[in-house]
């Protein structure tokens, strides 16, 4: 099977990965930086079998094939030409050369150019400027070498009459030098910056709310060559700093139109001696608030009726960017290295829709009754992080573990699967619709081990997710998702994993932050962590 390519601003790369990311910001496996007009995370391209799709992910400003909007998805053809949000371009290929495109090496065909371009395209933006200025290099010789050979030839008096096409040759060839000494004064000209200065931002870290103004710190190495450090924020230049402190303060004032729920990517660009830009890998996702958030004042004459236990209060309404905050401290408390983005809009937007249905009244008195048993069968056991076994407890079943059609308590297992794979053979006697709810508790935290540390190496939110397949049907579901998983919304997909994907996070942000949704006699779940026995 032919290569599949995309080619885009003068460069191609292969499609060697079964989904491949398109957007703005730098995670993405293609990204134009530069182009407000494309979603942070606009489009994907998904190899099925030996065909490709294009889906889009409902960017902001749409995607076209062939000047037709792309409503969802559509199988891609060599040659088809795609346009993000109406300005940036690509197109699709197989093989060689995309149909229809008799001119895909470029106006200048010099032998061994386009590998050397397609293997820059498949390099990260620091490595193209080497490799770049070795292809560049390999073009002056190839072009140079040719015209130095043929000028020689022309210098040769050759006896003609006026008409003799040996002129025309010669006049051709004079051309070329002069295009050659040209190009050889461009490619030292552009060649480059040789300052091998580094940077990385250490504060703010990636997952940070910015609602007060907090100075940028950055680890620096080998920064005699750098003028200046410049700070973008996707792509856009926020703030900039002179050597030698490079100290810059980021105020959310300045930025209100980032105050909206979703991450936004800073970036630090090194400044050399000369003005060449020095740019650098790594971007820290940040959320932005600039608004302060304070509970009103009662209204005068007014009393608050009180609610009833298990109804919603309606009073806690938090926003977009307090949901991605909340969201992001509740993944902090797994253990593991694991890195989500769950800034996705969509995502929050539904996380904060699905928050209503478990900010009710009396679900932390509900839970604290099964405290020790959740501790002792998921922590002691089977040194499962103790948060998980509660926030999975409150997303199934809200602490109730009334058995409902088949399923049985807190975490809504049937019996039948229970006994198929031998999850409660530590029961005895008791069945998971038992008042204690030890067995329910030792069956689910035996079975969630197989699922956590046999199928998702310790990945605790995908374990949620997958909640309900044996092992075996884990491991396959596991195999569809994208080998980065970090984009955890995109990753899944399908419609009833990522029902059990917004319930865990919605259930999670609730049950430990209550007081934000106007639950004031209930307490964080995080105050149940722990074994008294």
């Amino acid at each position: 099977m032919e290569d599949a390519k995309l080619k885009f601003d003068g460069r191609e790369i292969t499609i060697d990965r079964d989904v491949t990311t398109i957007g703005r910001i730098s995670e993405n496996i293609v990204s134009f930086p530069d182009d407000s007009n494309v979603s942070r995370y606009h489009a994907e391209i998904e190899r099925r079998g030996g065909d490709h799709w294009l889906i889009d992910l409902k960017s902001s400003n749409g995607t076209t094939v062939n000047d037709k909007v792309v409503g969802s998805e559509v199988r891609l053809e060599p040659g088809d030409k795609i346009v993000l949000g109406g300005s940036s371009e690509l197109q699709f290929m197989v093989g060689g050369a995309a149909s229809g495109d008799p001119l895909e090496s470029g106006p200048m065909d010099v032998p061994g150019m386009s590998r050397a371009q397609s293997e820059v395209g498949s390099l990260g933006y620091e490595a193209q400027s080497g490799v770049e200025y070795a292809v560049q290099g390999a073009a002056r010789n190839a072009i140079c070498g040719s015209v130095g050979s043929g000028l020689s030839s022309a210098a040769t008096p050759v006896a003609s009459t006026s008409s003799s096409p040996t002129i025309l040759i010669a006049g051709a060839v004079a051309g070329l030098a002069v295009v050659c000494v040209v190009a050889a004064g461009a490619f030292y000209m552009t060649r480059g910056s040789t300052c091998v200065a580094r940077a990385s931002i250490v504060k703010p870290e990636a997952g940070d709310t910015i609602n007060a103004p907090v100075e940028i710190e950055v680890k620096m190495e080998n920064t005699d060559c750098v003028q200046k450090a410049v700070f973008t924020i996707d792509g856009q230049e926020v703030a900039s700093a002179e050597a030698p402190s490079f100290a810059v303060t980021l105020d959310p004032k300045d930025l209100p139109e980032l105050a909206d729920g979703v991450d936004h990517a800073l970036q630090i660009v090194l400044i050399d001696g000369t003005g060449e830009k020095i740019p650098q890998s790594g971007a820290v996702m940040l959320a932005f608030e600039t608004r302060a958030v304070t509970k009103p004042p009662p209204t005068p004459g007014v009393t608050v009726a009180k609610t009833q236990p298990g109804k919603q209060t309606g009073r806690g309404q938090p926003s977009l960017v307090q949901i991605n905050d909340m969201s992001q401290r509740l993944v902090k408390q797994f253990s593991g290295s694991f890195i989500y983005n769950i800034s996705n809009k969509q995502f929050l937007q539904e996380v904060q829709k699905r928050t209503a249905e478990y900010a009710q009244d009396g679900y932390s008195q509900r839970a604290a009754a099964f405290r020790d048993t959740i501790n002792v069968a998921f922590v002691r056991e089977q040194n499962i992080d103790a948060p998980f076994g509660f926030i999975l407890a409150m997303s199934r079943s809200k602490f109730i573990p009334t058995k409902q059609g088949d399923d049985e308590g807190l975490w809504r297992m049937t019996s039948a699967f229970a006994n198929e794979s031998k999850y409660n053979g530590q029961c005895g006697t008791e069945t998971l619709s038992d008042q204690s709810q030890n067995c329910a508790a030792r069956s689910a935290a035996l079975y969630m081990k197989a699922i956590i540390f046999g199928v998702f190496d310790g990945d605790l939110v995908y374990s949620a997710v997958a909640f309900g397949k044996s092992p075996q049907d884990a491991g396959v579901w596991k195999a569809t998702l994208p080998q980065n998983r970090a984009d955890v919304w995109n990753a899944v997909r399908t419609p009833a994993e990522r029902e059990q994907l917004i319930r865990f996070f919605a259930a999670g942000i609730v049950s430990e932050n209550p007081q934000a949704f106007g639950l004031t006699k209930d307490r964080p779940l995080s105050e149940l962590y722990r074994v008294t026995m």
